[in-house]
């Protein structure tokens, strides 16, 4: 080959491994590009969003209302193979209701101090993929497992990791979820300002990762600071396990090895860094109304819905279309909430609290709110009560109605 052809043959060799390194590189970034959820412009531009174009139907489920399955006020309410309620400050145990017509089965164990009985529920009670429960026992960092007739089936002890900003160098940790078969995580909130880890995950032998968190807030001097407790949001979708801090704007996907960044909620002027986050308590047992403030987060196979609290605890209810890149906030409806308006049924307006992992949207109606909507709307009120005879038979003692509904695939 002659030295001309040698040099244009060096030429195009470098050529193609430079565009080949290019190609890679861009590849790369595309993948690794977060998804970005415009909360800040979304929330300006606010729509009406009908039902309809996330479901196919809608079945009100009223929960029996018997002596023995009560519901108080505030419940927290999950949806699996079964319904199981936890009460709010009550030493009830978990009440388990038949999907398919709220009928009241059972309670779930006893509360008490006996080795088959247990102190309260965690806050992420029910595994609907085992049909297990999980509760806090009477003995310290205890976590007890139950199945849902009740029957006890094994306890362990949570850990404690090192922690120097904290009075004695320790801390307890908390059940936050269940990761898998065998695998727990906790979240450890920052309230000193200067604590150095973010999630544990564990089981019930041992803990199997320590992920640190890098960041801190408020004064060097941590007993000056100050802040209200937030729930942390879990999300489950597909088999994977999600997580976001109330003060951090990106959303991780959570394994054993690593949290990986899923995607970004952008919050522009109206967030809160994480290193002012003490701005959200201007004084002792007020909550700043300046900022928005991501409080859950709920997932099925195309929206990403999540609640945002903004104005004097103002509830705000927005979806992310994961297939077309759009974020909307729905706009107030005539009953003065942002949610779904129901064009299926000409009924309550709905706002979804959860997903089933069978594509269900998950909502709770309270019998009061439901009452009052009829007062208000004699119109409907009367086609209503023919069409949904359970209308007839509600007072204002009932218990909840779920709402379940088929979402669109």
């Amino acid at each position: 080959m002659s030295t001309i052809g040698i040099i244009v043959f060096s030429i195009m060799r470098f050529s193609l491994m430079l565009f080949l390194a290019v190609f890679i590189l861009s590849c790369s970034d595309e993948h690794n590009k977060l998804m970005t959820i415009d909360v800040a412009d979304s929330f300006e531009n606010q729509m009406e969003v009908k039902l309809s174009e996330f479901v196919t139907g809608v079945t009100y489920i009223p929960l029996e209302t018997i002596k023995e399955s009560y519901i108080s006020d505030y419940p927290s309410i999950k949806v699996g193979d079964y319904i199981i309620v936890r009460n709010t400050g009550s030493d009830i145990p978990l009440l388990l209701f038949n999907k398919s017509d709220g009928k009241f089965i059972r309670t779930i164990g006893k509360v008490g101090r006996g080795p088959d009985e247990y102190n309260f529920p965690v806050k992420d009670y029910y595994n609907t993929g085992k049909n297990y429960v999980y509760t806090n026992g009477y003995k310290h960092n205890e976590t007890k497992v139950f199945d849902l007739t009740g029957s006890f089936l094994y306890s362990f002890s949570r850990p404690e990791i090192a922690e120097p900003s904290v009075k004695g160098g320790k801390l307890s940790i908390l059940f936050g979820t269940y990761l898998d078969d065998e695998n727990y995580v906790s979240f450890i909130d920052n309230y000193t300002g200067a604590i150095k880890t973010k999630l544990v995950i564990f089981n019930k032998d041992s803990i199997r990762k320590i992920f640190p968190n890098y960041l801190k807030w408020g004064d060097k001097d941590l007993t000056k600071n100050r802040r209200p407790s937030f729930n942390t949001a879990f999300i489950r979708w597909n088999n994977n396990l999600y997580f976001k801090e109330i003060f951090n704007d990106t959303l991780f996907h959570v394994t054993t090895e690593e949290l990986k960044p899923r995607l970004v909620f952008k919050m522009g002027k109206y967030g809160l860094s994480y290193e002012d986050q003490q701005k959200i308590s201007p004084s002792f047992g007020q909550i700043s109304s300046e900022y928005f403030l991501i409080t859950d987060i709920d997932e099925n196979s195309r929206f990403i819905f999540f609640c945002l609290s903004y104005y004097h605890n103002k509830r705000y209810i927005g979806f992310f279309d994961k297939k077309l890149k759009t974020t909307t906030i729905c706009r107030e409806t005539p009953e003065n909430n942002s949610a779904l308006i129901d064009d299926m049924n000409g009924f309550m307006p709905i706002i979804p609290l959860d997903f089933t992992q069978e594509n269900e949207m998950i909502s709770v109606l309270s019998p009061i709110e439901i009452l009052h909507w009829l007062e208000n709307n004699h119109d409907k009120a009367n086609r209503l009560r023919e069409e949904m005879q359970w209308l007839n038979d509600l007072t204002e003692t009932s218990n909840p109605v779920i709402v379940i509904a088929k979402c669109k695939n």
